[in-house]
């Protein structure tokens, strides 16, 4: 490893204690669950000190050796003792980069960027480009202003608002919140069904669902529907550096989502989508953006654009997909937050595969209540070369633990839903 550029350094992070000489700044990682523990393996063998910080104490990922594990306050939930937990341990930890695994943390981070700030290096955009990105309509805006395609969107705020804005949108639609932080507050997750988003086919259905959500937020996203399959659904995943530049990037497609319309991408294949980068790098130029992201399009199949859908502004649940091209996101961000030269040597993206062995299992179980299961596709879907978000045959800990603790539990669920039928 080159040695760090302390000059660098200290220009870039003035107000951050000095690091001790030949040391490297720790890291320091909000939660656990897939997209921590990726972060986790992504930073093994680098010689940088990880601590892992949970506030579950009974997830896989907490037996991993890639980190030091330990039990914190919840961001969510107790964000005041979690600042506090935290600026107790700035003197042993001065100057690790906080990576954020949720979008809690992120609020977290950016609500106390004040008080963590001098201590920490914080893994999350600007204050004012991460507003723009996490208000869904003012994304919409930014994109349009970059001439980047978007699904038809509007606002409602009344019912009476529902009428016009179906002439502007049309139907088939989808109504989501305009933050996704509105519906997972308190307990407004469990009031929305534990649903990202809902599908109206027509006006009584947008009247029922409006009705419903409304209890929770009145204020409301209306976004056309984009036809095509979930393998329509391409992703652009990197890291971006001063001046709105990709430090290092890979482009992946959704092979299976579940549930299909609005669920989690349980099995992702990396692969070249020669499109993608220079719509991606309009968007980071007209937000003025930095830092990681994952920005997800659909393709339509009615006119072949790529549609932007939406960004998340921190680690996901599958950036490990990236290293099968040779991109480790998490070195490339550590290595621009700590002040340290980067160059991702340019690698054509490779084929590999990315599996959610819990969310794969689940699809399963739904396709065999369905009488839609096919073996067949199933292992079409995740044959080839890949990776899992849990097993790991050089951390395999997770992986054990998740089988004895949760798997029966998973099981119990899963006969219920095929043989309780209604």
């Amino acid at each position: 490893m080159d040695e760090p550029d302390e000059s660098a350094i200290m220009k870039r992070e003035r107000h951050l204690p000095p690091a001790k000489a030949q040391e490297w700044p720790p890291v320091i990682i909000l939660n656990l669950f897939y997209s921590g523990l990726g972060i986790a393996r992504d930073m093994a063998g680098c010689g940088v000190r990880v601590v892992g910080l949970s506030a579950h104490r009974h997830i896989y990922g907490n037996s991993t050796r890639r980190c030091d594990v330990r039990f914190s306050p919840n961001t969510q939930e107790q964000p005041e003792e979690f600042v506090e937990y935290l600026l107790q341990a700035a003197a042993e930890l001065q100057g690790a980069v906080i990576f954020p695994t949720r979008d809690a943390d992120v609020l977290f981070l950016d609500r106390f960027r004040e008080e963590l700030e001098p201590f920490f290096r914080l893994a999350v955009p600007p204050r004012q480009v991460l507003r723009r990105v996490i208000d869904k309509y003012a994304l919409v805006e930014a994109a349009i202003a970059a001439d980047v395609p978007v699904p038809r969107t509007t606002v409602v705020r009344t019912a009476s608002d529902l009428a016009a804005a179906v002439v502007e949108v049309g139907f088939p639609c989808i109504v989501k919140p305009i933050s996704s932080v509105h519906w997972r507050v308190a307990n407004n997750w469990n009031l929305v069904g534990g649903q990202k988003a809902f599908r109206a086919n027509n006006f009584a259905e947008l009247q029922s669902e409006y009705e419903r959500l409304a209890r929770v937020r009145p204020e409301l996203l209306l976004q056309e529907w984009i036809p095509g399959s979930v393998d329509q659904i391409v992703i652009w995943g990197g890291y971006v550096g001063d001046n709105s530049e990709p430090l290092a990037y890979f482009t992946a497609r959704k092979i299976v989502q579940s549930p299909e319309d609005f669920g989690t991408g349980c099995v992702v294949k990396s692969e070249p989508i020669p499109d993608l980068p220079e719509l991606t790098i309009r968007v980071w130029r007209a937000l003025n953006y930095q830092g990681m992201a994952e920005v997800e399009f659909k393709r339509d199949t009615r006119d072949g654009k790529f549609k932007l859908i939406e960004i998340n502004t921190r680690h996901w649940d599958w950036h490990q997909l990236g290293r099968a091209s040779g991109v480790n996101l998490t070195w490339a961000a550590y290595c621009h937050l700590v002040g340290k030269f980067h160059t991702a040597p340019h690698r054509p993206i490779q084929h590999a595969k990315w599996v959610a062995e819990d969310a794969l299992l689940m699809y399963i179980a739904r396709s065999i209540y369905h009488r839609e299961f096919h073996p067949l596709a199933v292992w079409t879907h995740v044959s080839g070369q890949r990776m899992y978000g849990i097993f790991d045959r050089n951390d395999p800990l997770p992986f054990l633990r998740y089988s004895i603790d949760l798997l029966p539990t998973f099981a119990k669920a899963v006969a219920r839903q095929i043989f309780q039928r209604s």
